[in-house]
């Protein structure tokens, strides 16, 4: 059975946000390569909204960033810390490093799902 999973990101004015659908740890969060879905979506009335069809059953962690200048990269310091708002599904955090696949995973029932998460 194909499901989906709706996906709103609420606190940007302008621009795109960028966002990976992962189904497994492999590349989470940052290897736009290892995820199964990528993709952006511009901001409208200050959230973007995704939604993904034909998924299967399972546990999905999504990672998103708002580009602002929409060229499809997240910008960062000389340090590599991000200076774009970035978030991942759960708002999964941890203070010096990004969470794992399992802090931002959830589960896609056979009814489909909404998430919603926040960027900082």
């Amino acid at each position: 059975m194909a499901l989906q999973i709706t996906v709103l990101i609420p606190g940007e004015t302008d621009g795109l946000v960028q966002l990976l659908v992962f189904d497994s740890p492999s590349g989470f969060p940052d290897r736009p390569a290892k995820a199964i879905r990528s993709t952006s979506e511009r901001i409208k009335s200050g959230k973007a909204a995704f939604r993904f069809e034909g998924l299967k059953e399972g546990f999905y962690a999504l990672s998103a960033f708002h580009d602002a200048d929409e060229d499809g990269k997240m910008r960062k310091s000389l340090f590599g810390i991000p200076k774009d708002a970035y978030g991942f599904s759960n708002d999964a955090r941890e203070p010096f490093s990004a969470p794992t696949f399992k802090d931002a995973s959830f589960y896609l029932p056979e009814t489909g799902t909404t998430v919603e998460f926040s960027l900082k």
